[in-house]
């Protein structure tokens, strides 16, 4: 198993990535891909290729992309994030395409996205975003591409509903533990539960739920929150878990982030040594 880290791409420098090579990093979710490497222009192409000649230069592969889209309102998360909300689901679609295209120029085989806060009431709201959900799905499968739901925003319950609706065999899970509890959606190790099978990437990310009617839980350094990671990722390796293994730490680019994730690195690589 690849063990990586999610780096936006204004955070890539040499020296960071150099670090990460050292620390034991082989390959990095990238995020944050925007119009300075999206555009048609021979500007963005050689920008995009000079990015990837810097990561083969350390060895480090990209795998997976995280779907990134302008003005997101993060502040506003039920109608401003995502491919849900239907103000700004067309632009939202058309940018995915345009990303999954530029994932194939560089052999990357899966995109994860935060879709947002999916409906509970199967009404003709929600039919519709089923409708074009297969058919980004089918847009990425035609790249050869698995098209990867976050999880948090929905209960185990409420992600099996969807998936079993989109019906598309490339359609996975990008299992963030931590984000069941920030979210406050139940105990992640029901996801496992119900959808262990459709788990493709680990987002290796810790949480504790909230607390004193807090509407969201708070991220903690890996293995010191309340999601109980290294027996789901125990459990997860044993059953013929194989994809890459993710390190998210979502405080600013830093020694403290980096610190973390190294210590982050070290736990998983003794969580999962010997397991079978």
């Amino acid at each position: 198993m690849q063990i990586g880290t999610l780096l936006r791409c204004a955070h890539i420098d040499e020296r960071r990535i150099a670090f990460f090579q050292e620390i034991g990093l082989d390959c990095i979710q990238i995020a944050g891909v925007f119009e300075n490497l999206l555009a048609p222009t021979a500007e963005a192409a050689k920008a995009s290729d000079a990015l990837f000649e810097l990561l083969r230069e350390y060895n480090i592969s990209v795998p997976t992309m995280f779907l990134s889209y302008p003005n997101q309102n993060w502040a506003n998360p039920k109608e401003g994030i995502g491919v849900v909300p239907a103000a700004t689901r067309a632009e939202r679609m058309l940018i995915s395409c345009r990303l999954m295209e530029w994932c194939k120029r560089y052999d990357i085989n899966s995109v994860s996205c935060h879709v947002g806060f999916v409906p509970e009431e199967k009404n003709e709201f929600y039919e519709r975003f089923i409708l074009d959900m297969q058919q980004l799905a089918r847009f990425a499968a035609a790249l050869g591409q698995e098209f990867l739901f976050e999880t948090g925003t929905e209960t185990a319950a409420h992600l099996k509903m969807t998936l079993d609706d989109i019906n598309e065999p490339n359609v996975g899970i990008n299992f963030d533990p931590a984000n069941m509890l920030i979210y406050n959606n139940g105990d992640p190790a029901g996801v496992v539960d119900l959808l262990g099978d459709k788990i493709k990437v680990i987002h290796c990310k810790d949480a504790n739920p909230p607390v004193d009617a807090a509407p969201m839980g708070k991220e903690t350094v890996l293995g010191e929150g309340s999601t109980n990671f290294t027996a789901l990722l125990k459990r997860l390796v044993s059953g013929g878990f194989n994809g890459p293994l993710i390190i998210e730490r979502e405080i600013l680019p830093g020694p403290e982030q980096e610190k973390d994730i190294q210590e982050a690195v070290a736990l998983i690589k003794s969580t999962i040594k010997g397991v079978k």
